[in-house]
């Protein structure tokens, strides 16, 4: 089975939430078929948000992005994502 990397803006609800923190909670409950690669670029914003950019490697079967996405609308600190980049590994 091959792997998949995407890259995603991850944009959060307020400014009390730090790209550190973000990244915590993003990491805390991460299903275990996902990894996500270490030290996520921060992401200055607008009205003093900064954002993360964090790289996961999914499984490449059906419904997998998906059930990544699923997961980042599960999560109140997150306000907004976007894929920027995918490929094949």
């Amino acid at each position: 089975m091959g792997e998949v990397l995407l890259v995603y803006e991850l944009r959060p609800e307020s400014a009390e939430v730090t790209p550190d923190k973000l990244e915590e909670t993003v990491r805390g409950n991460l299903p275990e078929i996902f990894k996500m690669q270490n030290d996520p670029e921060h992401k200055p914003l607008f009205f003093g948000l900064t954002g993360i950019i964090g790289q996961f490697i999914i499984p490449e079967i059906d419904g997998a992005q998906d059930q990544l996405e699923e997961y980042f609308e599960s999560i109140e600190e997150i306000s907004s994502f976007q894929m920027t980049f995918v490929t094949r590994l």
